[in-house]
């Protein structure tokens, strides 16, 4: 039979798992969702699952292609002998209104459409904190910061909680379409989105401290180390300010290529990679820091 085309306007398999357990030291296959997740994705899953412990429970949060926060109940050892399907325990949609189904009517609507996600879901005190919106190739502008409250449900084995209307603590409007994940220190949420905005937000109430307009689109997420935000653009520059509820600016400098991804800190090293180089940046031992 004739190989089916894939395109933006055709999914090839929408029954094939979107979320897979593997055995860390085997990689034999222990788990595969059944959350249906395939059939109203936006082009690929693109979110990275998470894992936290709440209500004593060990969970896994997966954005799904579909605008839909999942939370599955981790495997306990030991491990199955066959595969099994994971079943989520809640699911909260991050664009109740949005469309769902029939994809091809949406691509190029700027102002409608169906929503994913495309960063990774970050748990922190018992809160998911996760963006979603518009696909940022095809679809409507739109997005969002959730704060969602992860745990207090009645969870039952085999049955999935709907918590939409339930669990949301906050939203924050973006300025465009949103490729990050947010970084949560202290207080303080930061996150960016391809408006070339970075934002710095109160994390209980989801309300702005700051905003700073970059130069050039942002795809990657910030980063929290040593006190500081860091973050790069497509535009070539590499920004870092003070993790503070008040705006400072400590260095902005031009790398002479794009950044699309997150800044690394190990070791009291930064690594930036751009479109051409892998920077390596550490302070001097003459500067005596």
């Amino acid at each position: 039979p004739k190989k089916a085309k894939t395109t933006h306007l055709h999914i090839p398999n929408p029954n094939a798992p979107s979320l897979i357990v593997l055995e860390k030291r085997t990689g034999r296959l222990l788990a595969t969702d059944a959350a249906g997740i395939g059939p109203n994705i936006v082009h690929c899953m693109w979110s990275s699952p998470s894992l936290g412990v709440v209500d004593g429970k060990r969970l896994v949060f997966f954005g799904g292609g579909d605008g839909i926060v999942y939370a599955f109940e981790a495997l306990k050892p030991p491990a199955p002998a066959q595969a099994v399907k994971l079943v989520p325990v809640w699911r909260f949609d991050c664009d109740p209104t949005g469309p769902r189904g029939d994809l091809p009517r949406w691509q190029e609507n700027r102002e409608e459409g169906p929503s994913n996600i495309s960063g990774m879901p970050v748990f922190h005190r018992d809160r998911v904190y996760v963006t979603a919106g518009g696909d940022v190739w095809h679809g409507k502008t739109k997005s969002w910061l959730f704060s969602i409250r992860a745990g207090g449900f009645p969870i039952k084995r085999g049955a999935t909680l709907d918590i939409t209307t339930t669990a949301k603590v906050w939203s924050y409007p973006l300025k465009l379409h949103c490729l990050s994940t947010p970084a949560v220190w202290n207080d303080l949420v930061f996150i960016t989105d391809t408006g070339r905005m970075l934002h710095c937000l109160d994390v209980k109430t989801g309300r702005p401290h700051w905003t700073q307009r970059l130069r050039g689109t942002v795809w990657a997420s910030p980063l929290v180390a040593d006190g500081k935000v860091y973050i790069g653009t497509r535009g070539g520059d590499f920004w870092i300010f003070r993790a503070s509820a008040k705006k400072e600016i400590l260095s902005s400098v031009r790398l002479g290529a794009p950044v699309s991804g997150t800044a690394t800190a190990a070791n009291g090293v930064l690594y930036v990679a751009t479109m051409k180089r892998l920077f390596a940046i550490a302070a001097s031992e003459s500067a005596g820091k």
